[in-house]
């Protein structure tokens, strides 16, 4: 009896678990789902906040604990919740806008591979947590295993950009999640204007097409209404055609030079591990690859583009352009920061010390000079 008594306690303890465990376990999909639900029934509010909260953390100095550095955490969490909270509301809220050409290429080889998908998703959320790992691994194990850290995440998104070049047919290395928020706010105006708009269509009588009204009664002129509606030679080209392949050695090399450029700079740096911080050497090799790099993509651009930067898509450009202004992060690192910009900066924020207003000024400087001397990803562009 009693054998056959533990056996039936056994059986219905074996039941309830089969009943409760999944319900515990769907406790998380259901919270994230209410939470979906809160951030799409405010889209607009929630739109704000982060814009606030990120501003905020720019300006205030945390000189009140240096070593947590909570603005920082902060900040980066506000990044990440920004990305999720992007994907959200894309999924709720899909643009009545046509993507940007940006936006159309990334989204474009996401759809085709999810590998490129997974690196690209990987890349973003490495550069925007990678200072503060940086500063934990700093605090508890000091700057060996901070280099170590330093040297693994730059070898990381090295992979994943070249992962990322290979998977769209050799192109240059397009960063961004291509995940462009819906502009909610103007949402619901939109929406009116163009109810208001196809009341007042005309249709042709013979073909029965559709004239749009005119802007007469918005105060809007014949020439912005006419503006709005051009389209550029990008607007019509497959996605897939707004950055070109690299056809040539001498590009592919001057790509892959780009990306192996951060792991070389970090390694170097490494084998000082802080204690030469003057020293030329790693700051020159950086700088040397980086501008060879842009030589030669320069020199195979004028060989195989009908028109060199004319003849460029606006994608391509903007890239460029944003490679051209990494250059000048080069006098915020290493060397050169040590031996000219440093003391540049301090005697500037020195002249705003005991100034009204200004004075604040001279702090966020100070803290942002602390964080540009002691953490290699204050600095980093890639």
């Amino acid at each position: 009896m009693a054998i056959g008594h533990s056996t039936t306690s056994m059986s219905e303890l074996y039941k309830q678990a089969q009943t409760r465990i999944p319900a515990t376990i769907s406790f998380p999909a259901t919270w994230l789902r209410a939470y979906e639900d809160l951030v799409s029934k405010n889209a607009g509010s929630v739109t704000q906040i982060e814009s606030a909260l990120r501003s905020l953390t720019y300006i205030i100095p945390d000189s009140v604990n240096p070593k947590l550095h909570p603005n920082l955490v902060f900040h980066t969490t506000t990044l990440l919740l920004s990305l999720y909270h992007t994907s959200v509301l894309r999924r709720h809220f899909p643009s009545p806008s046509p993507p940007s050409p940006h936006s159309r290429y990334i989204t474009f080889f996401k759809a085709r591979s999810r590998l490129y998908t997974n690196s690209n998703l990987l890349l973003q959320t490495i550069q925007y947590t990678e200072l503060l790992c940086e500063m934990f691994f700093k605090r508890r194990g000091g700057d060996k295993a901070r280099w170590r850290l330093v040297v693994a995440l730059e070898m990381i998104k090295a992979v994943c950009r070249m992962i990322m070049m290979w998977m769209t047919g050799r192109r240059m290395v397009i960063e961004g999640t291509g995940a462009e928020r819906p502009a909610i706010s103007d949402m619901a105006e939109d929406v009116e204007t163009v109810e208001t708009e196809r009341k007042k269509e005309w249709n042709m009588p013979r073909t029965g097409m559709k004239l749009p009204a005119l802007p007469t009664e918005r105060g809007e002129s014949i020439t912005d209404f006419l503006a709005k509606r051009v389209i550029s030679a990008d607007d019509i080209k497959a996605a897939n055609r707004l950055v070109r392949k690299i056809g040539t050695l001498k590009g592919q090399v001057a790509e892959v030079m780009w990306i192996l450029r951060p792991v070389v700079y970090a390694l170097a740096t490494q084998r000082l591990q802080g204690r030469k911080k003057r020293d030329w050497r790693p700051w020159l090799l950086g700088f040397a690859m980086e501008l060879a790099a842009r030589e030669l993509g320069k020199n195979e651009l004028r060989e195989r583009v009908v028109g060199g930067w004319r003849g460029m898509t606006g994608v391509e450009k903007e890239e460029l352009q944003r490679r051209g202004w990494g250059l000048a992060w080069w006098g915020m690192r290493g060397a050169f920061y040590e031996n000219v910009t440093k003391s540049l900066i301090s005697t500037f924020a020195a002249k705003f010390k005991g100034k009204p207003l200004l004075d604040v000024v001279g702090s966020v400087i100070e803290d942002y000079d602390y964080l540009w001397d002691e953490y290699y990803f204050s600095t980093s562009t890639m």
